[in-house]
C-alpha cells in the first residue's frame, strides 16, 4: 500500500508513506475504478478513498501486441484509464485533502524485472488543447552485459484522434536525466518533439527492489512542465504547453547528488 502526497500549497516537504502487507487487506480497493486503503510508515498515516471515472478506452503502449507474451521486456505496463477524473478524499497525519473531479491517470505495470533506465511521462490539461493527453514510457533494458538503446512506446490524444508513438524499430532520440528530459519521437506520417522540466520542490526520490535483485534508484516529479511539438506530414505545426505533467526516472545507476528516501522492500 503506497501513497505520496506533494503539496506546493501546503508548505511541506513531499511525504512517502508504504506499508508492505502480508495479505490483501479486507475493505481496500485498488482500480481501477476506486481506490480504498490506508497505510503507516515512518510516523506519517495516510488514508484514502477515491473514485476515477473515465470514458477513454485503455492504452497498451507495447508494440506490437506479441510483446505482452515474450519474455522480453520483462516489465509489461498498461494504462488502464489513461485520462480521467477523480473524487473523493486523501488524509494524511490528521490532514484531510479534498478531491473533486481531479484530473487522473490509473496504471499498471507487472512482471519479473524493471527496466536497467527507464522515463515515465504523462501530461494533460494543455492550454490550447485541454482535452488532450500524452501517455509515453522509455526504456533501456539490459540484455547479458549490454544495454539496449532506448526504445519508446506511447500515445497522444489529440481531439479524440490517439497518435501512437514509437514501437519498435522506430528509433528514438532521447536525452533523458533525473531532473527533465529532451526527445525526438517517431510516429506514422508525424514527429513529436517533447521537452520536460521539473521544479527540485517537487520531486520524491525512492528505491524500488528489483524482483530478479538488487535496486533501481527513482526520481518522481508530479508537477512537471510540458512542452510538446507535433509535426504532420501535410499540416500546421501545433505546440502544446502545460504545467500538469507526471515525470518519472528510473535507473539501476547511481544519480550523483540524489539521496533516495529508504522504503520497506516489497
Amino acid at each position: 500500500m503506497w501513497c505520496t502526497l506533494i503539496d506546493r500549497d501546503g508548505g511541506q516537504q513531499p511525504t512517502v508513506v508504504k506499508e508492505v502487507l502480508a495479505a490483501f487487506p479486507p475493505e481496500t480497493a485498488a482500480g481501477p475504478g476506486q481506490f480504498r486503503g490506508q497505510a503507516a510508515m515512518a510516523g506519517h498515516h495516510a488514508r484514502w478513498d477515491l473514485t476515477v471515472t473515465g470514458e477513454q478506452g485503455p492504452l497498451r503502449p507495447l508494440r506490437p501486441a506479441a510483446l505482452y507474451r515474450a519474455p522480453l521486456p520483462r516489465t509489461k505496463l498498461e494504462a488502464v484509464v489513461p485520462d480521467g477524473q477523480v473524487t473523493g478524499s486523501l488524509e494524511l497525519d490528521g490532514q484531510i485533502v479534498a478531491v473533486s473531479r481531479w484530473r487522473g491517470t490509473v496504471g499498471h505495470n507487472w512482471g519479473s524485472e524493471h527496466a536497467d533506465s527507464w522515463v515515465w511521462l504523462h501530461a494533460a490539461g494543455f492550454g490550447a488543447a485541454p482535452e488532450s493527453w500524452l501517455e509515453l514510457v522509455l526504456a533501456r533494458i539490459r540484455v547479458g552485459p549490454a544495454r539496449s538503446p532506448w526504445t519508446a512506446m506511447g500515445a497522444l490524444s489529440l481531439g479524440g484522434e490517439r497518435i501512437v508513438l514509437g514501437g519498435l524499430g522506430r528509433r528514438p532520440e532521447v536525452d533523458a536525466r533525473p531532473d527533465g528530459l529532451v526527445a525526438g519521437l517517431p510516429a506514422p506520417d508525424a514527429r513529436l518533439q517533447i521537452a520536460v522540466a521539473t521544479d527540485d520542490d517537487d520531486p520524491v526520490a525512492v528505491t524500488y527492489t528489483d524482483p530478479r535483485g538488487g535496486t533501481r534508484t527513482v526520481r518522481h516529479a508530479a508537477r512537471a512542465a510540458v512542452e510538446l511539438t507535433l509535426r504532420r506530414r501535410g499540416r500546421r505545426e501545433l505546440t502544446l504547453t502545460g504545467g500538469r505533467g507526471a515525470y518519472e526516472f528510473g535507473t539501476s545507476h547511481d544519480m550523483p547528488g540524489i539521496v533516495p528516501q529508504p522504503l520497506p522492500e516489497g
